[in-house]
């Protein structure tokens, strides 16, 4: 038995392209059954049952294709489409001269249409159908088909035909099934590297691009509390200056890890650029997320970092804006704990600032202000 597939936006539209083939497949049969019946030999009893084989086949397909609900398209409708095609042909066949008849082609057309849409393995059971039925029309015992294979030379030949065609149409469809499982793949990945960043494994900015829009859209919707921290480095110039940028991305990659260690299962981190983080914390109000600010801050300055036989100073100014009491989207929200890191900064350093308004106003640091001493070895 098929369990049914769940079906992902772009399977849904490969199921209704296959449909719509499905559909121009009907017309075609109808039209090559209706034309080539004319001319063909037999009473008028043989072209009747022929005629109504085509009008049921006609209607049914109008009926299939049209009022059929889409949400219904998967594989289970298409190998029902296939084995009403497969009987609808035999019906044909049989009344239009079994082995001689000219629509053997039918059973060929149904074949393709079942490689391409339900895969190999049902494309040939229903290759062994289609030749089970098309040797009890021709009328040939199975033991006389195998003991004189000369005198049956045509049901031979079209029986080699079908399984020829079952093969080489499944076997290119199980080629572009894999390409087109290979391109998904790849987009996969491709899309999960975008978000990710090389450096520490945590997303980037392009996934708080949307994380931010829902975190504030179910913060309002329930009444929820919602905080940003914004984390930068205090010390990464002077090591980049004193040790080299190797250093420098060894001090990216333990803050990273400090940060992720020390923040909840429930929150995100984010590289923001550089050595700047955000941590996105649901349902966390500005007291209980400078509680976990200050955690993370003595974490860091704590841990230090490794040099040699020796351990560099390391600290980290925070930042922190709250919603809705600083900010009401996702955007306003960075831009308040900036402000709040900026002040962190001017501060000192290495301290956590809740945002207060009034600070983005603050000026930065001058230029030729001195600066807080690089971190001791």
């Amino acid at each position: 038995m098929i369990q049914e597939e769940a079906v992902t936006s772009a399977e849904h539209e490969r199921f209704k392209a296959y449909d719509r083939l499905n559909a121009v497949a009907d017309i075609l049969m109808v039209c090559a059954v209706i034309f080539f019946s004319y001319f063909l030999p037999g009473g008028m009893a043989a072209h009747i049952v022929v005629y109504g084989l085509v009008l049921f086949m006609a209607v049914f397909s109008v009926m299939w294709h049209a009022v059929v609900p889409d949400r219904y398209l998967g594989p289970k409708k298409l190998i029902v489409k296939n084995l009403v095609d497969a009987a609808l042909a035999t019906l044909i066949i049989q009344y239009t001269g079994q082995e001689q008849s000219p629509f053997v082609f039918l059973y060929y057309l149904v074949l393709l249409a079942a490689a391409v849409s339900i895969g190999v393995r049902y494309t040939f059971m229903l290759a062994a159908l289609i030749t089970t039925a098309y040797v009890i029309i021709s009328g040939v015992a199975i033991q006389r088909l195998v003991l004189e294979p000369t005198g049956f030379i045509y049901i031979w030949a079209d029986i080699v035909s079908l399984w020829l065609v079952a093969y080489l149409a499944a076997f290119l469809a199980d080629e572009t099934a894999k390409a087109r499982q290979g391109v998904a793949e790849a987009r996969e990945k491709f899309e999960s590297f975008s978000k990710i960043d090389w450096l520490t494994g945590l997303y980037n900015m392009k996934h708080f691009d949307v994380l931010g829009v829902q975190e504030v859209a179910r913060a309002e919707r329930y009444g929820h509390p919602l905080s940003l921290l914004m984390i930068d480095s205090d010390y990464l110039k002077s090591v980049n200056d004193n040790y080299g940028h190797q250093k420098g991305d060894q001090l990216i990659s333990d803050l990273a890890a400090t940060i992720s260690q020390n923040a909840r299962s429930s929150d995100s981190v984010i590289r923001y650029g550089g050595d700047e983080f955000l941590v996105v914390l649901p349902e966390t109000d500005t007291l209980a997320a400078s509680f976990l600010a200050e955690r993370i801050r003595a974490a860091v300055e704590e841990r230090g970092l490794q040099i040699g036989q020796t351990k560099a100073n390391t600290t980290v100014s925070i930042g922190l804006a709250s919603y809705p009491k600083d900010a009401l989207d996702p955007t306003g929200l960075l831009a308040r704990a900036d402000a709040a890191l900026r002040h962190s900064k001017q501060m000192g350093r290495n301290r956590v600032s809740a945002y207060v308004e009034g600070m983005e106003q603050q000026r930065p640091l001058h230029p030729k202000q001195p600066a807080v001493a690089a971190p001791a070895v």
